[in-house]
């Protein structure tokens, strides 16, 4: 039987003599019953003490039921709805007559399922109000006669083997409606805790049960291929070993086809049963490192209540008990969950109605892992393939294995669902690996599928048995193989590494560490735990006697809590990351502290305040424009030329100007500052300049890329002659080219205004208003506010034309919001936020930069074809595109993603479709972010291939970057070649080796900037909600797993994980990932439909330190 089922019995007098099997079963069901009992006492003080963990409660009289916490799934039987912990208890049944006193106790909380809207009949009027079946439990067809010390009522029942969809939500909507009457019961009343039994004990129990069915399988064939029937539907009752144990003791003289069973559980989950010892196996024995590759799927937990808290400290103590075992043996246990994994997921591919043929079963070693994979391609079952692994930023029991590097195909990447499989590669190893064919079964079939009811909690926390589900927990955890294989995405074919051929360098991660309660691993030696920031990279071991140094005399409430940098120095064989310390980075909680660790997290330690000497050298005046300096320049002082930025801006890279030549006929130029004048190549400054690569844009600071007196020279400020690159084009004032190609010249310039993007939009929002000198910031250099008023409307002009006809030609644009944040100035904690807005002006200076940009990359590509630097954006991964597409058809929305352009014009068409364009925009923006690649730099040596060049989501043959110099360096080295090309010196002296390393490192480090930049947002967002202890907001829903969902919020954008356990409502998942249905505990409403799309309030708070969501329905809010 399930660990977390329970067995109803119905007993009738027979005036027939029972046999001598079942005068011994009796008697074995009279010690069964004394341990049922002494269970049901000890949940009822579990549950009095700790009302979360409500369950829904059985009459002691009614039924008996032993919980065993190793698997908390669903278990529904052809379609039938059940409701699953934790629930809300039953009122206590009225109670009946019993010899034994402990029967007549009040009914306790029973943590199984039950399934709904099942006709419960016994001759008991009293105990038939609340009597019913449980899921997991094997109804009885057959009259038995059984004498018990106690009253099983158990109700016969046909089983529906198909049901339609209306009959489905009746119910659903009958469960529902049970709940109403499970919330009114009384509170239970708080008794003392008693020792909680030991798991060896639960165990005993599980078997005694076991062997009950088990006999009572022997009655009839009928009643035997009843219970094997139900056996085989249910995913967790098929992987438990249903031999006899006389029979598994003889299980070594036996042949395997003498075993007699009841005939259900798959061979799968019998030949993961390897003798007792799989039983036996301790948590402690897997690494802790290795999340998931940490229980056997048949091993029991602890008891209702315990749950997280248990398991927590099992693993500390658990691995003090195992100091002394020899690491070799330990080295067993990960091959045994080596071993259980490659023959489940080669289980899973050929099907569960299907052997798995006995060569294919891996028994070997890790050294037979290359001929075993080697069977496996032979069979036709995949193949074996060397590359990178990648480990899922969010949960490193997931890593994928590419397996073709053309975006375009629909091959998808091959996943390792646990540590112990990849050989506990990191990212960015090397690795050789076999990887199953497409179209591998990722989950049992959707007749069996697990779900039911969860959520309902009184309180928004999570119980003492409770953890949150396995799609987003990566750290310390002790979730199996085989939950991770049911909630595994997207269907991709699974894969197991063979061996690891290059190791990325080993290093440094920051963290937290708590000095306190240290663990022994297998070599007896004391080590701390260091939970690294990435969750790439599992749990982290400090050996204690390197930690006296940084302990030193603090108190025990001062090293707990602490930040640090710290050293992997190996991975033992257990997986285990040991490591040193290398210095504190500051306290968990403190703002400055946590900064300065996102900045470490995302490798960006090394970026330090430039040395003195550096600010001196451009702290001085800026000396006169002389002659010799109008020689390579043209002279734009008296123009009118003007900034438009955001309002906060201090770095003003651009300038913009217009100016009519004739009828319907401008010259509109773009002035860049000409940072590449103050900045040589190969000089002292431009080698760390090079290294830095980029500015860092953090919610309450700027890490410039540049000496901060440099950015103030380079800055196109009003008023002062500023040294520029200009580029210039003819056109109309519809924004149609009038001349071919655009001219390029080193210019100075003096900025007449600096305008914010809301002075401009003011213009365009009111273009007939005559506007004074009080509208806009002080204009100079002889110009009024018509002046710029003019030329802005007609840049306006200008840009929608062009803007028009860049969408024409196939552009693509998501946006996703962008927060600002209004800081206290004393604390510098956030009082309120905003969202950027793009406006017209917005948009307007976009298109002139893009334009600029694209026009330098062709002249540079023209003039150096092998020393260009340039931005290449790949199209986006089809096969997740196609995905979306099947996904948005069944709501019945068309996505054409057949290019570019198509998928503009549907995103556009979708939004305008929607009830609520706002939220389909939002939706939309997300998902169809994850299949888009990063768009990098690179040389173009060896570039000769148009799609080489082509920029995807601009839809132009060529682009670079160039409008942004102060904060960016490829710009700069862009800066350098246009240059050159225009004879103003001699081309960069860098080598194509030096600029292919450059290109990477500007790569790099912009990704590290902006998740830095990320990271420095949502660490504020989180101070926000707990500033405010929590927010209520709208969100979208974005996907749906069996356990959680994704939505995204329509006020901020964030996207917030919402895990069903955790909720107060009640969550029906019986149907995800396509829908769940959600409903109050009091049901004063119908329940509601959750889908893809679908709008919803939520509450925001933080648990456990990070966001987390919740469903507000009705009065909750």
């Amino acid at each position: 039987m399930s660990e977390s089922s329970s067995v109803d019995v119905e007993g009738e007098k027979s005036s027939s003599d029972p046999s001598q099997a079942i005068e011994a079963l009796r008697q074995r069901s009279q010690r069964v019953a004394l341990r049922l009992q002494e269970a049901q006492r000890e949940m009822k003080m579990v549950y009095s003490i700790n009302p979360n963990t409500s369950a829904t409660s059985t009459t002691a009289s009614a039924t008996s039921t032993v919980k065993v916490c190793r698997y908390k799934k669903h278990i529904a039987n052809h379609g039938l709805l059940t409701e699953a912990v934790p629930g809300p208890s039953l009122p206590p049944a009225p109670s009946t007559t019993s010899n034994n006193p402990a029967t007549n106790r009040p009914n306790l909380p029973n943590a199984v399922s039950i399934p709904i809207g099942i006709p419960v009949t016994s001759n008991n009027q009293a105990t038939n109000r609340h009597a019913i079946p449980n899921a997991g439990s094997i109804p009885i067809g057959v009259p038995m006669t059984m004498s018990l010390p106690y009253h099983l009522p158990m109700a016969p029942y046909a089983v529906t083997m198909q049901m339609t969809a209306q009959h489905q939500q009746m119910q659903i909507l009958q469960n529902l409606q049970s709940q109403q009457a499970l919330n009114n019961g009384p509170p239970s009343q708080p008794v003392v805790s008693q020792r909680r039994k030991s798991k060896r004990a639960l165990r005993d129990e599980v078997e005694a049960l076991k062997e009950m069915v088990q006999r009572l399988s022997q009655v009839s064939p009928d009643m035997n291929a009843y219970a094997g029937q139900l056996i085989r539907q249910s995913e967790v009752l098929s992987q438990l070993d249903w031999l006899y144990p006389s029979d598994r003791a003889k299980n070594t003289q036996m042949p395997q086809d003498g075993h007699r069973r009841v005939d259900g559980g798959s061979e799968m989950g019998r030949r993961q049963q390897v003798g007792i010892d799989s039983r036996q196996r301790r948590e402690s024995e897997l690494s802790s490192t290795s999340s998931s590759s940490a229980p056997v799927q048949n091993q029991v937990q602890a008891q209702p209540g315990q749950g997280q808290k248990k398991r927590n400290r099992k693993k500390r103590d658990g691995s003090s008990s195992t100091s002394g075992k020899d690491p070799q043996q330990t080295l067993k246990t990960e091959l045994g969950a080596m071993r259980r994994y490659i023959n489940k997921i080669v289980q899973y591919y050929i099907g569960l109605d299907h052997q798995l043929p006995k060569e294919l079963r891996f028994t070997g070693g890790f050294e037979d892992l290359e001929e075993h994979a080697r069977r496996l391609a032979a069979a036709g079952y995949g193949r074996v393939v060397e590359e990178e692994i990648r480990v899922n930023r969010k949960n490193n029991r997931q890593a994928f294995i590419t397996m073709s590097t053309d975006r375009e195909a629909l091959e998808r990447d091959g996943i390792v669902l646990l540590p112990v499989a990849r050989r506990y590669a990191f990212e960015g190893d090397k690795v050789r690996a076999f990887v199953l064919n497409g179209g591998a079964q990722s989950s049992p079939k959707s007749g069996e599928s697990s779900g039911g009811i969860t959520g309902g909690k009184a309180s928004i926390s999570l119980a003492d048995n409770e953890d949150l589900s396995d799609e987003t927990e990566s750290q310390d955890s002790e979730a199996d193989g085989d939950n991770v294989i049911v909630i595994s995405s997207d269907n991709c074919p699974k894969a197991f590494v063979i061996a690891i051929t290059k190791q990325t360098e080993l290093r440094q991660i920051v963290g937290t560490i708590s000095f306190t309660n240290p663990t022994k691993l297998c070599d007896n030696q004391l080590f701390y735990k260091f939970r690294p920031y990435d969750l790439r990279v599992p749990m982290v071991f400090v050996p204690q006697n390197s930690c006296a140094a940084h302990i030193g005399n603090k108190q025990p409430s001062e090293v707990s809590g602490l930040l640090y940098l710290a050293h992997i120095l190996e991975t033992d064989c257990n997986g285990h990351c040991i490591a040193e310390l290398i210095q504190p980075v500051g306290r968990v909680g403190n703002l400055e502290d946590e900064l300065k660790a996102i900045l470490f997290h995302n490798n960006l330690r090394d970026i330090k305040p430039f040395e003195q000497r550096f600010n001196d050298m451009y702290s001085q005046p800026v000396p006169p424009v002389s002659a010799d300096d109008l020689r390579q320049r043209r002279d734009l002082r008296k123009k009118c030329i003007f900034t438009i930025d955001p309002l906060t801006a201090r770095d003003l890279d651009d300038a913009v100007s217009v100016e009519q030549l004739g009828d319907n006929e401008f010259e509109v130029g773009v002035h860049i500052s000409d940072v590449s004048y103050y900045l040589p190549e190969a000089c002292e400054l431009d080698d760390i300049v090079k290294e830095r690569s980029t500015s860092i844009y953090l919610v309450n600071e700027v890490i410039h890329m540049l000496p901060q007196p440099m950015c103030m020279r380079c800055s196109l400020l009003p008023g002062e002659d500023k040294f520029a690159f200009s580029v210039f084009w003819r056109m109309n004032g519809e924004g149609a080219m009038l001349k071919e190609k655009p001219e390029f010249a080193r210019t100075v310039i003096n900025s007449c205004t600096q305008f914010a993007y809301e002075h401009a939009q003011k213009i365009i929002d009111n273009p007939r208003e005559r506007f004074t000198e009080d509208d806009f910031p002080t204009i100079i250099n002889g110009y009024e506010p018509n002046d710029i008023k003019e030329r802005v409307l007609l840049l306006h002009s200008m840009a929608s034309g062009l803007r028009k006809q860049r969408f024409e030609n196939g552009s693509l644009t998501i946006n996703n919001a962008k927060l600002r944040f209004v800081l206290d100035p004393i604390s510098g904690e956030p009082q309120a936020f905003e969202v950027e807005k793009q406006q017209e002006a917005n948009r307007m200076i976009e298109e002139f930069m893009l334009l600029a940009n694209q026009a330098v990359a062709r002249f540079v590509h023209d003039s150096f074809p092998e020393i260009a630097v340039l931005r290449n954006h790949p199209p986006p991964l089809t096969k997740s595109l196609k995905s979306l597409k099947e996904k948005l058809l069944a709501l019945g929305f068309e996505l054409d993603y057949s290019s570019s352009k198509a998928l503009q014009e549907s995103m556009v068409r979708l939004c305008k479709e929607a009830p609520n364009p706002v939220a389909m925009n939002a939706c939309l923006s997300q998902l169809l972010m994850k299949p888009m690649a990063r768009a990098t730099y690179f040389c173009s040596e060896g570039r000769t291939d148009p799609a080489d060049l082509w920029h995807y989501a601009l839809s132009i043959p060529i682009y670079t970057h160039f409008t942004s110099p102060i904060r960016r360096y490829p710009d700069i080295m862009v800066h350098r070649l246009l240059a050159a090309a225009l004879n103003y010196c001699l081309p960069p002296a860098r080598s194509t080796d030096e600029l292919h390393a450059l290109t990477k490192l500007a790569n790099e480090r912009k990704l590290n900037a902006k998740l830095a930049g990320d990271d420095s947002g949502n660490l504020y967002f989180k101070r926000y909600v707990r500033n405010k202890q929590g927010v209520y907001m709208t969100a979208v829903v974005m996907e749906i797993f069996q356990h959680m969902m994704n939505v995204v919020t329509l006020e901020s954008g964030h996207v917030i994980s919402i895990h069903y356990k955790m909720q107060k409502v009640l969550v029906q998942t019986q149907n995800a990932p396509n829908y769940i249905l959600i409903a109050e505990r009091c049901l004063q409403h119908s329940p509601r439909k959750l889908q893809l799309l679908s709008i919803v309030p939520i509450w925001l708070v933080i648990w456990e330190n990070k966001l987390a969501g919740f469903f507000t329905l009705g009065e909750q809010r």
